[in-house]
């Protein structure tokens, strides 16, 4: 009787500890630095990552355009948009060493594909080129479209059992279309003024940025095994 109740108390202890310690399929993350996207538009975006076993995975991403940074007189458009990704993942040392078993951090490569989309009233500054003492303001409406694909770095951190931190960075090719609506901003006619970084960001909502361009990108994303 001894023996079978040590038996069955050894058999109960290695299942709790099989259970305690085995590995989730399922991650679900917060991108912390889509909230503050100052480059295209801020977006509150959710991940679900997926393994398949374990060293491959795949990610899915989706944000929504919560608020809009520009602040326009008239507004033409209202903001909104949306972000998605898809993404596979190799966790590299992973494969290589034939290792089930993950350690604290996992570097891994992906591939991932992207399509976003949104709307909104946007301004520019400028001057004539006949007339270069004037100056004004044209507040337009934009409507834009992007998608490419990225080559994806990053590191899994574990800083718990449950809770994971993933710093990346990407870099691709996107396709960018722009349409301009209510504009009287002539890129042929007309200067942009400004200092510092303000004349780029305005460029970027114009038509005359559209076509392929090198894409580059970073982040953090918050985790949660579940």
């Amino acid at each position: 009787m001894k023996k079978l109740l040590t038996i069955l108390i050894l058999s109960l202890s290695n299942f709790i500890f099989a259970q305690e310690f085995k590995e989730s399929n399922w991650i679900l993350k917060l991108n912390a630095t889509q909230l503050v996207d100052v480059v295209s538009y801020p977006t509150l975006q959710i991940s679900g990552e997926r393994k398949i076993n374990s060293y491959l995975s795949i990610n899915a991403e989706f944000g929504y355009q919560i608020y809009d940074f520009s602040k326009a007189d008239t507004i033409l458009l209202k903001s909104k948009g949306f972000k998605s990704n898809l993404e596979g993942r190799v966790y590299l040392f992973k494969l290589l060493n034939s290792r089930i078993e993950s350690k604290r951090n996992e570097f891994y490569v992906g591939l991932q594909l992207f399509y976003r989309e949104n709307e909104g009233t946007n301004s520019v500054d400028f001057s004539p080129k006949n007339d270069e003492t004037k100056f004004y303001t044209d507040n337009f409406g934009i409507k834009r479209t992007a998608k490419g694909f990225n080559i994806m770095f990053g590191n899994q951190i574990s800083v718990s059992k449950k809770m994971v931190l993933e710093p990346y960075l990407g870099l691709g090719m996107m396709n960018r279309k722009i349409n301009n609506s209510d504009i009287e901003y002539d890129e042929i006619k007309d200067t942009r003024n400004g200092t510092g970084l303000k004349p780029l960001f305005q460029k970027l909502n114009l038509e005359e940025s559209s076509g392929n361009v090198f894409n580059f990108c970073f982040g953090l994303r918050v985790g949660y095994r579940l």
